[in-house]
């Protein structure tokens, strides 16, 4: 079925064979990326899938976020823990990848799906001897920026107990680490999908983690009351572009492990940043035009995008990303 809608047909000038058989021929290959688009995990699955990225880093795919292992002969860092219920078997599966503890726990934004995991994380970890890094209770440090934990008490403090916190935050726009000959670069984005978001740069294996800034299973879900913002995340996305750099034709080079979905490359970055601009443009015109939400919503301003990232139900749908990116500028 071709997902055409006539409301926009209606409104159309004649047009001729030519551009209506391109019209058409998109909406085919909107379906077709609609039927070949992965069904993520669910939030509450327990289920994971593990892939080697490059360099010491490895991927955990949860329905909470994804997961970076890095390892070394001194231990492990870990980037996000993904939800609870997964938590079992991502234990085992960092067991099965090394035997030495994690040192570090990193996360990369103070949301559930993130940190929900950082109790059995801990649990199997181990700080560094005589590093001076403060630790809580399972002695394992875990570090975020600081303004996560206002976060944490402004909209999540009954989801998330207090232990399983950042304990060794940082202010300002950076923090770095080093181990296992592996410089790790921790950057502050102030204002994308909340007020706390760090990426994590792993220098040496040149991977970079960019928890839900980068989303490549959907529309980016941003927390104005949190201190997110659409511009913001556009800004960070621009700054992912700036870090990387590919080995041919935006391919290879360093490789990004983003908060849902499958490994990318900076050409996915790319796409998805022009992605959000465009549609930003296109509501901003609309509005300009003194355009309702409702007109706006029955314009489509993210019709070729929908099939890839779009929303029919769920706790982000794709007219809750329109609405939060009208209210924004407006």
């Amino acid at each position: 079925m071709i997902r055409t809608p006539l409301s926009i047909l209606s409104t159309l000038k004649p047009i001729s064979l030519l551009s209506l058989a391109a019209l058409l021929s998109a909406s085919m290959l909107m379906n077709t990326a609609l039927a070949q688009r992965p069904e993520p995990l669910a939030a509450d699955s327990d289920e994971i899938e593990v892939l080697p990225v490059q360099g010491n880093l490895y991927m955990i795919a949860t329905g909470g976020s994804n997961i970076a292992v890095m390892l070394g002969e001194l231990g492990l860092v870990v980037v996000d823990s993904g939800n609870v219920e997964a938590s079992a078997n991502v234990v085992e599966a960092i067991k099965s990848l090394s035997p030495l503890p994690p040192r570090f726990l990193i996360n990369t934004a103070a949301l559930p799906g993130h940190l929900a995991g950082n109790s059995a994380i801990g649990e199997i970890g181990e700080a560094m001897p005589g590093n001076g890094a403060r630790q809580n209770d399972l002695g394992l440090p875990i570090v975020g920026h600081a303004n996560g934990l206002s976060v944490l008490v402004t909209a999540f403090v009954d989801q998330v107990p207090y232990e399983l916190w950042p304990n060794n935050t940082f202010f300002g726009d950076k923090k770095s680490l080093y181990l296992n000959g592996e410089a790790i670069d921790m950057m502050h984005q102030p204002s994308a999908i909340t007020q706390s978001d760090i990426l994590v740069h792993f220098r040496r294996s040149d991977v970079l983690v960019t928890g839900d800034i980068f989303d490549i299973t959907a529309y980016p879900h941003f927390y104005p009351e949190l201190g997110g913002s659409l511009q913001g995340e556009i800004d960070a996305l621009n700054r992912i572009i700036d870090i990387t750099v590919p080995e041919f034709n935006q391919q290879g080079g360093t490789l990004i492990i983003p908060g849902h979905g499958r490994i990318a490359s900076e050409s996915d970055v790319v796409e998805y940043r022009d992605m959000l601009t465009i549609i930003r443009d296109r509501v901003r015109l609309l509005l300009e035009e003194g355009k309702s939400f409702d007109e706006v919503l029955a314009a489509r301003p993210s019709l070729e995008y929908d099939g890839l990232y779009g929303a029919d139900s769920g706790d982000w749908t794709t007219q809750m990303f329109l609405e939060a990116v009208y209210n924004e500028l407006r």
